[in-house]
Formats: C-alpha cells, sequence, structure tokens
C-alpha cells in the first residue's frame, strides 16, 4: 500500500515535470525573435498506476513528450508558394534588364535607327547624283548593323549570366540536399528535436526558393524531397542525389546505379527554373525574333539593291549587305570602300534614275517583308512594326513576372503569418504558462513540505 515515501516520489515527479515545463516555456521566450521557429510545446502525462489490492493508486506525472506545435499542410504551401515567387521574381530581374537594352531614347534607339537608315535611301532617292548622300546610306546603315548587333550580344550576354547562375544554383541544390540528408540521419522518428526539425524544414524551404519540389515526411520521420515535377529524387531518407550541369546546358541527376537522367523539362520554378527559362526559352526567342528582323531587312534591301546600277550607271549585282542574321550581318565592304557602289538608279547609265533608291525607301513601310515561321515568305511587317512587338512583347513579359512576383510574395506573407499564428510564439500565451508552471511547482514543493511534515511527526512519536 502507498505511504509517505511513495507520496514523496509522486511531489517529485510534480518538480521535475514542471520545471521541465518551465524550461520548454523558456526556450520558446527566447526565441521569439528567431526565423522559422517553431514554438515547442510539453505534454505530461500520469505515470503507470500502482495496484495494491481492489485499490488502484497514481504514481505521479512524467513529461511524456516535447513537440513543436506545426501545421504540416501549410509547411508544404510555403514550400510551394517559394518556388514560385522565386521563380517570378528572378524572371523578372532578367526581363527588367532586357527591357532596359530595348529603351526608346530618340536618338540611339533601333527604332531611330531602323527609321534613319531608310530615310538615308529617301534623301538619296532625292539626290540621285549625289556622293554625300550614298556616303550617308552607308553610315546609316552601319549604325543600324551596330545598333542592331549591341543588342543582340547584350541579350548573348543575358543568355551567359543565366547559365552560369544555373550552375552556381545547381551546387547550392546540392548542398543543401545533402544537409537535408544528414539531419534525417540524426533526427529519429520518435523523441525527434524539434530545433533540429525547423532546421531541416528551414532548409526545405531555402532549397525550394532554388528550385520546385514536392516534400513527404516518411513513417520513419525522413523528409524525402524530389522535383515537383517527379523526374527525379534529390533526397531519399538518408541519401543525397546529385545535379550536375552537363556541358550542352542540360540539368541531369545521378542515380543510385550512377545513370544520369535529363531533368531540365521538369525544373520549372524556383530560382533555377527562372534561370533555365531565361537562358533556353525567353532570351533565346528574343536573340530569334531580332535574327528574324535583321533576315528581312538583308533579302528585301538585297534583292532590290543588287538589280540597280551604281553612280558609274554600269556596275550592278551588288548585294548592300552581307551576312543572313544579326550575328554576321554587315554592310558590303565594297560599298563601304566606295560608296558610290550603292546603286540608285534601277536603269543602266539613266541619270537621275531614282527607282531603287525609292524602291529600298519604301521598304520601310512594306508589308510581308519578315519571316517569322521559317517557310521562306515574308509574313509580317512592317520592320518598324515587328521591332515594335518585340519591345512591345518584352515589356509585357516583365509586367507579367512582375504581377506574379508580387501576387506570389503578397501569399507567401500570408501563408507565413498564418504559420506564425499557429506555430510562432505568443508571449502573452507563453506568460500564462509560465504562471501555470510555476504554480504547479510550488504546489508540489508544498506538497513535499506536508510530507515532510508528517514524517518528521511520526519519526518524532516513534521516537518518544
Amino acid at each position: 500500500m502507498p505511504g509517505l515515501t511513495s507520496g514523496l516520489y509522486i511531489g517529485l515527479s510534480g518538480l521535475q515535470s514542471a520545471q521541465a515545463a518551465l524550461e520548454v516555456v523558456g526556450h520558446n521566450i527566447a526565441n521569439v525573435n528567431t526565423d522559422s521557429y517553431t514554438r515547442q510545446q510539453a505534454t505530461l502525462s500520469a505515470n503507470t498506476p500502482q495496484t495494491s489490492g481492489t485499490l488502484t493508486f497514481g504514481t505521479g506525472v512524467n513529461l511524456a513528450d516535447i513537440a513543436g506545435v506545426r501545421d504540416k499542410y501549410l509547411d508544404l504551401q510555403i514550400v510551394k508558394t517559394t518556388s514560385r515567387e522565386s521563380g517570378a521574381s528572378t524572371r523578372y530581374s532578367g526581363l527588367e534588364a532586357v527591357s532596359t537594352l530595348l529603351e526608346e531614347d530618340g536618338t540611339t534607339g533601333l527604332s531611330t535607327l531602323l527609321q534613319d537608315c531608310f530615310e538615308a535611301f529617301q534623301d538619296l532617292s532625292a539626290s540621285p547624283e549625289s556622293a554625300s548622300a550614298r556616303t550617308g546610306v552607308v553610315g546609316q546603315a552601319q549604325s543600324l548593323v551596330s545598333g542592331l548587333q549591341e543588342r543582340y550580344q547584350a541579350l548573348e550576354d543575358q543568355i551567359s549570366a543565366a547559365d552560369q547562375n544555373a550552375g552556381n544554383i545547381v551546387q547550392e541544390i546540392n548542398t543543401l540536399a545533402q544537409q537535408i540528408a544528414e539531419l534525417n540521419r540524426s533526427i529519429p522518428a520518435e523523441g525527434a528535436s524539434s530545433d533540429e526539425q525547423d532546421q531541416r524544414q528551414a532548409l526545405v524551404n531555402e532549397l525550394a526558393g532554388l528550385v520546385d519540389v514536392q516534400v513527404y515526411e516518411d513513417s520513419a520521420g525522413d523528409l524525402q524531397v524530389s522535383l515537383a515535377s517527379g523526374s527525379a529524387v534529390l533526397v531519399g531518407g538518408t541519401t543525397a542525389h546529385t545535379l550536375a550541369m552537363a556541358e550542352d546546358g542540360k540539368v541531369t541527376v545521378s542515380t543510385s546505379g550512377g545513370t544520369a537522367i535529363d531533368v531540365t523539362a521538369g525544373i520549372t520554378q524556383g530560382s533555377l527554373g527562372a534561370n533555365l527559362d531565361l537562358r533556353d526559352n525567353l532570351l533565346l526567342g528574343y536573340q530569334k525574333q531580332l535574327d528574324q528582323l535583321a533576315a528581312g531587312i538583308i533579302d528585301g534591301v538585297n534583292a532590290l539593291h543588287r538589280e540597280g546600277y551604281a553612280l558609274d550607271g554600269t556596275t550592278t549585282g551588288l548585294d548592300f549587305f552581307t551576312g543572313s542574321s544579326v550575328r554576321d550581318m554587315a554592310v558590303n565592304p565594297d560599298l563601304v570602300e566606295d560608296p558610290s557602289l550603292v546603286a540608285a538608279a534601277g536603269t543602266a547609265n539613266a541619270s537621275g534614275d531614282n527607282t531603287i533608291a525609292k524602291a529600298i525607301a519604301g521598304l520601310q513601310e512594306a508589308t510581308d517583308t519578315v519571316d517569322t515561321d521559317g517557310d521562306g515568305v515574308g509574313d509580317t511587317g512592317p520592320f518598324s512594326s515587328v521591332l515594335s512587338s518585340l519591345v512591345s512583347e518584352i515589356g509585357l513579359a516583365v509586367q507579367g513576372q512582375e504581377t506574379a512576383a508580387a501576387t506570389q510574395e503578397n501569399l507567401l506573407a500570408a501563408l507565413q503569418t498564418q504559420r506564425d499564428s499557429v506555430s510562432g510564439v505568443d508571449l502573452d500565451e507563453e506568460a500564462v504558462k509560465l504562471i501555470t508552471c510555476q504554480r504547479a511547482y510550488q504546489a508540489s514543493a508544498n506538497f513535499i513540505s506536508v510530507l515532510d511534515d508528517l514524517m518528521e511527526q511520526l519519526l518524532t512519536q516513534l521516537g518518544s
């Protein structure tokens, strides 16, 4: 039958449990400003009772668990939204830089250079015998070529930067995946440290900012992390699978058998997905449109120019431009060396004939001068409209990504606020718990004090 001694143990269990719960409250208060900290909660449980005859006596209390107060659904939503917000922000930054390249300032913008080039042919048509007008045509054409090539090279630089960024991000992903795998190894399914779980979740959130992932916790308490597309596993239990950037720019992941799987198409969000999209689609697409514009100008001007006659009235058959795209476009070196070879007349030895110069000038307003579908036939134009369409397309893309980034940022903030309401530390709530634990500790101490008085009284009586 329980006695005074067993009562002391009951009181001791109360003291120990109250002290442990008090330490949990103190830990919460100390981490009130710690990012990603999850409020911890002490769970107390009655000890196994003691039976004496037909009676059952309690044996006190114990600290059954210290667990973080988590909403796993919210954690998953934060992971997904983090990937989308990071992807949109990275695309916005990349596209905004491109938009700046194509801004019109009225002097050196592509629209101005394009207009000046064809106005130079218009001036030549007004003075077909003028040597200076021919020099002006060559000079303006060279300025247009330089303007196109500068923008094309700037896009090329942006593509190279996106590729380099992607390579660096791949290394960051590998580091994070390894750290998550190591935490999986150190966190047991039972009795897991809430602080370590917080650390692991913070790493997952950081990983989500780099690449879109899906996450779930298995029965062993390990976080399994794979690409959101399901094309590859990044963290399988205590094993991290390595991403690599192949020489052709593809992102691959190694399997346990050593095979490299191409997962590039399955990466669409996070900063890695955005950089791959900029590199392989968006910026490359803008370069292609500049090439189409340049090819239209080259083909249109050359087709007319080679039918015309130079200032000497006899030289004909010369192309005005060389090359077939922005990268290799140039004014014919023979014309640069001798501008008198620029063709203005449509008939041999016809003084004052301006047929070709006038026709070339008219290309500025001609439709169906640019081939956009690759069938060899012009299907859109004029040139100015094609250029305006490109500038507008980039502007809309910038606006769209800016809106998407703001939307995802607001959603992420709302989710974080909701998470904080569930998992964050509320000082008022902790203050109430603090008083509760203090009172529980004092009550247990008083209980022990009463038992001590009884034992002292009993010993005194036995000794008299």
